[in-house]
């Protein structure tokens, strides 16, 4: 069995150990049957791309770190500029993560293009829940709603919000515009947009090539 698979075993048993559940426990919390979890972790199948990012989201833990060549005990990672994962939507936005993993962060760091009018909580309802952010305007200018009131940040200028206040933003002007936003997320919250990644970027073509090998 390849070392990619062996590591994703390793990782899974650990991390199921360390938040002392079940097999069933962690099945009920993924949406994966205990029996294939099971498998996964003695090496007796070959999952599927969907069935690990379940997994690792029920385990609170980003996908990416399935096969992160820094071991998950240190606490130090580095990121290589050549390394970092995209997420483009077509038309809209393109997300750039600058920062890699240690266990259980939840400080994460992104470079945001926007096109005109496009950014969070702008099409439906406002977005509210618990933790923090700080965005930073490197290009074009940027418009939020926080609470009720209105503020606008050009280049150069940042802005640090609460973010269980309802809060919306996005590109105005008329023009696009590039952002770094450093926040703290809720874990279900950062799983779920690094699983968006993970299916776009190079976790996903790694996991499906040791599928076809095998």
């Amino acid at each position: 069995m390849d070392d990619d698979l062996k590591r994703i075993a390793s990782r899974i048993r650990t991390w199921r150990d360390e938040a002392g559940l079940t097999l069933q426990q962690l099945g009920d919390q993924s949406g994966v049957s205990a029996s294939t979890i099971h498998k996964i972790e003695n090496l007796q199948t070959v999952p599927t791309i969907a069935v690990l990012l379940k997994v690792a989201n029920g385990l609170n833990r980003r996908p990416s770190e399935l096969l992160a060549e820094v071991e998950t005990g240190s606490q130090v990672s580095v990121l290589r500029s050549l390394d970092r994962q995209e997420l483009t939507i077509e038309g809209r936005a393109k997300l750039e993560h600058l920062a890699s993993m240690i266990p259980r962060n939840r400080l994460d760091v992104w470079r945001v293009d926007l096109e005109p009018n496009i950014g969070a909580g702008v099409e439906n309802d406002a977005w509210q829940f618990h933790g923090e952010i700080i965005l930073m305007v490197e290009e074009g200018e940027l418009e939020l709603d926080i609470a009720g009131e209105a503020y606008k940040v050009g280049v150069g200028d940042s802005i640090h919000f609460d973010t269980s206040l309802s809060h919306r933003w996005f590109a105005s002007g008329g023009q696009r515009a590039r952002a770094i936003v450093f926040a703290l997320l809720p874990e279900r919250l950062q799983g779920d947009l690094m699983s968006r990644i993970a299916m776009s970027s190079g976790i996903a073509s790694a996991i499906s090539t040791q599928a076809q090998e095998s």
